[in-house]
């Protein structure tokens, strides 16, 4: 009980740097009963966060990371000298990894496994790229319905039925011209395949391919460009509704990729990199940008929306010092409280509690 209210009254403090700084409605701010700390990876770029086997896991610039979801520290899962890109999830101590490890300036991109949990890794020889020369996989995706995998490279979308070692093409290219394709998940409502990134003229590309009839459907101009797809998640309470983040804003739709609405309207090229949905509510959204700056100090600036969108309320987190630009959210339950994991650019993780 002591530890309950400790921590009650630890959030309620925490809450005094955390500052409203604009409503979007006449309601009251919402979710106000928050409170927000450090938690670990001073000075990582937290690429992309996840939960998986009661665990909530970091991919770093510098390795991976993972904790138990509660109040457990972030312990090293391996690949210290790597920056993890995207990890895939196979079993409870299964799991894949797209890697870069830079030798004398030089990225050398490699697929790992672990078995153990991250004990230790093994590097995979496959062919994504063509049987003579393998291409760099930048986004990964387990889809455990079917037992496939899914990666996306610049300008090609590719299946896996061997845990990574043979790649067949669904779409696109090996070695094909443009920029990288970072996001790719199945939604399982629709069994599609959903992948953005950019293309070579900086314009966003948001792609959706069937699994059923084997068609893709593409997006593009949803966005002010230059823009880019960073984030993409469904709603499972909902088949009909998708959301979409990147340079520019965040994206959603209500009838399956029909039409979409950007939810922030005007930001001024401010990246999103990704949009979570209440585990309780889903018509809570929580978010969080970054501006274009890596050498210097920027504000964490939390988003939140109550009416799916409609309209946001803005929190400053008021520190001069904190690398605060956002590169990657989760939200999760942990015991009876929604949690958000906000992963900052060279600022590490700071814990969102909602009470």
């Amino acid at each position: 009980m002591r530890a309950t209210l400790f921590a009650r009254l630890l959030a309620v403090v925490s809450l005094s740097l955390f500052f409203l700084i604009s409503c979007g409605s006449d309601d009251k701010p919402p979710k106000a009963d928050f409170g927000i700390a450090p938690d670990g990876l001073s000075g990582r770029i937290i690429l992309r966060l996840y939960e998986h086997d009661g665990q909530v896991f970091a991919a770093t610039d510098r390795g991976l990371y993972s904790k138990n979801k509660g109040n457990g520290r972030w312990l090293a899962a391996g690949l210290s000298n790597r920056e993890v890109l995207d990890i895939a999830f196979l079993d409870d101590e299964h799991y894949l990894a797209s890697t870069s490890l830079v030798v004398d300036e030089i990225a050398q991109y490699q697929l790992m496994e672990t078995t153990d949990g991250g004990e230790t890794w093994s590097e995979i020889i496959h062919d994504f790229g063509g049987e003579d020369d393998p291409e760099a996989i930048h986004g990964l995706h387990y889809d455990d319905d079917n037992n496939a995998l899914y990666a996306t490279g610049i300008e090609v979308l590719a299946r896996s039925l061997d845990e990574g070692r043979h790649w067949e093409i669904l779409s696109g290219e090996w070695h094909g011209f443009g920029q990288r394709k970072t996001i790719v998940k199945r939604n399982p409502a629709t069994n599609e395949v959903w992948y953005g990134g950019q293309n070579a003229l900086e314009q966003l590309v948001l792609r959706a391919y069937s699994l059923d009839t084997n068609e893709e459907r593409s997006y593009s101009d949803l966005l002010p460009n230059p823009s880019v797809i960073y984030g993409i998640q469904f709603d499972a309470t909902n088949d009909q509704r998708i959301l979409a983040s990147g340079e520019g804003g965040v994206l959603e739709s209500t009838d399956k990729g029909e039409t979409w609405t950007n939810l922030l309207g005007d930001v001024d090229y401010r990246f999103y990199f990704d949009v979570a949905i209440d585990p309780d509510d889903p018509q809570t959204l929580y978010t969080a940008g970054w501006d274009k700056n890596w050498d210097t100090p920027q504000p964490l600036i939390l988003e939140i929306s109550e009416n799916g969108g409609t309209s946001w309320s803005k929190y400053l987190y008021p520190s001069q010092s904190l690398f605060g630009g956002v590169r990657s959210l989760l939200v999760v339950k942990e015991r009876e409280n929604t949690v958000l994991y906000l992963g900052l650019y060279r600022g590490g993780i700071m814990k969102v509690t909602f009470l």
